[in-house]
């Protein structure tokens, strides 16, 4: 098998990379200066490559894994929509003329609307209707997510893939507390708020399968490992970390207002606010992920839990950090 991956020098296209030359692939890498150390390492291009003329070329393979995208907190709208949806787009269409059998695009969880707290999300559900409330990359994520589907039902092999929040060895865990010594942890969520967590590795696994099953052509699915309880996570991510601390949970009804006074705030003054109160109450917002489509389809399982990822990221960070320096966890957001 002959694959491009786009991407490839990102936190998410490594672990794809890596996958698929485990499994004897050649990969082309499109990605851009930095690129990782790989073995064996794939030839890499720049990210141009991507939009090279249409025809048959050696260049494509048999198969284009999209995992590049534009992912900031801030930037113009321009400057996600060149990146995420227009660039897609010419992807998509130019691997198709070339020839290329399957095209794995990988989308977000971000794209579902969550209407109300407690329901329960398959690939059917909604997209999500104020995705523009949520800002600018989760706005054209949703836009590429849709030119991705379009270009299925007009005869493109395109499957979608919508990963949850992803962890790996290699980077603190996506959803933690931010890490200190008090005695206290604050987090913005109730106790039983469900946090959709995937290994990076479980999500390689799906493209490979993406790749391989016919029947997964034209269809999009969501890649959860578990949906985990955030008063468990918080203990499971305690347990990993060696740590001693309770966790306290702010009343996300309070946060929420204060985001709308915010919010009220900047509009007067024109300027763009931080939070909104959309933004609050969306990520805060409990949903359960059902990903019984990957399990059927494709016959994905998460091989990696997410206590032993948490494990293996404690591990590496401890491989890694100088003794008497504290690793630091990034802050999570659902």
């Amino acid at each position: 098998m002959h694959a491009l991956v786009t991407g490839a020098a990102g936190f998410l296209g490594r672990r794809i990379v890596r996958r698929l030359v485990q499994e004897g692939a050649t990969v082309r890498a499109s990605c851009g200066p930095a690129v990782p150390s790989l073995s064996p390492a794939p030839r890499c291009w720049p990210a141009t490559c991507a939009t090279s003329p249409r025809g048959r070329s050696p260049a494509w393979g048999d198969c284009v894994i999209h995992a590049a995208a534009r992912v900031a907190t801030t930037g113009r709208w321009e400057e996600f929509a060149a990146v995420n949806v227009r660039a897609t787009r010419r992807l998509l269409w130019a691997a198709h003329g070339a020839g290329v059998r399957r095209i794995v695009h990988i989308s977000s969880l971000s794209v579902y609307a969550v209407p109300a707290d407690g329901v329960t999300i398959t690939e059917d559900s909604p997209y999500e209707s104020e995705s523009e409330a949520r800002g600018a990359y989760s706005r054209s994520k949703l836009a590429a997510d849709r030119v991705a589907m379009d270009a299925a039902r007009r005869g493109v092999p395109v499957v979608v893939l919508r990963p949850a929040c992803c962890t790996d060895r290699a980077a603190a865990p996506a959803g933690a507390p931010e890490r200190d010594r008090q005695r206290l942890q604050l987090l913005l969520a109730r106790p039983d708020y469900c946090l959709p967590m995937t290994h990076a590795d479980n999500v390689a696994d799906a493209v490979l399968l993406a790749v391989q099953t016919d029947a997964a052509v034209g269809q999009a699915f969501t890649v959860v490992d578990e949906n985990v309880r955030q008063a468990d996570y918080a203990l499971q991510y305690r347990a990993a970390a060696g740590e001693v601390w309770r966790p306290v949970f702010l009343p996300v009804t309070a946060v929420a207002w204060g985001a709308r006074a915010v919010e009220y705030g900047c509009r007067a003054l024109r300027r763009r606010p931080p939070v909104t109160y959309h933004q609050v109450q969306r990520a805060t917002r409990s949903a359960y992920y059902d990903c019984a489509r990957a399990a059927t389809v494709l016959g994905w399982r998460p091989r990696i839990s997410v206590a032993e990822g948490l494990r293996d990221v404690f591990a590496s960070l401890r491989e890694t950090v100088p003794p008497g320096a504290a690793p630091a966890a990034s802050a999570g957001a659902a």
